[in-house]
């Protein structure tokens, strides 16, 4: 049966192809047949899938795939890499401008996100926190994002985030944001005890 699917995926309209990304028993050659149509919208439902196969996954977060950030922020925050931290490292070292086009969707990869039950946002290690903070959102810092509005729930996740460490908590703590400061300081006491 999946020889079968496999060999009709080229002739598949895209809700079908959709309809076959979001099933989580898929097999790996179903799968990678998808991944290799080109099909954006069908992996991003592969990326979201929990039952990704590894050398799909692996495949789809190659250059080979798509040299860009999206589906890689798509794969990591779908829980893909949360075994892997140089995998985000390398995310936020090679796509540096892509927080100036698509702050959110980096911020649900690093951070996690409200829509999402599933988030491999949880494996961000604290060291790449305390950069992409300094680095994004700290307001000495030029770029000083938690001074736009909409930014401000990005900031939130991150000061929410698990593996915030004291470092980290004693910056957010002198943000100069009301909130973010609480968060802060109520993480600095829960990493004192």
């Amino acid at each position: 049966m999946s020889q079968q699917l496999t060999d009709n995926i080229s002739r598949m309209s895209n809700a079908e192809l959709i309809g076959l990304a979001k099933n989580r028993f898929l097999p790996g050659s179903v799968q990678m047949a998808i991944a290799k149509t080109g099909y954006a919208r069908a992996r991003d439902y592969l990326a979201a899938n929990e039952g990704l196969e590894k050398p799909v996954r692996d495949y789809m977060w190659s250059d080979e795939c798509n040299k860009g950030y999206s589906l890689k922020t798509a794969l990591v925050s779908g829980g893909h890499y949360s075994d892997s931290p140089d995998k985000l490292r390398e995310l936020y070292e090679r796509y540096p401008n892509a927080w100036n086009r698509s702050s959110w969707r980096l911020a649900s990869a690093f951070f996690g996100s409200y829509w999402s039950s599933r988030s491999g946002a949880s494996a961000t290690p604290p060291d790449l926190l305390n950069r992409i903070y300094d680095d994004q959102y700290d307001p000495r810092s030029r770029n000083g994002r938690n001074k736009m509005g909409f930014r401000s729930y990005e900031l939130n996740r991150l000061a929410s985030h698990n593996n915030v460490d004291l470092e980290l908590a004693i910056k957010l703590s002198q943000s100069g944001i009301k909130d973010i400061e609480k968060k802060g300081f109520d993480k600095i006491v829960e990493l004192s005890r």
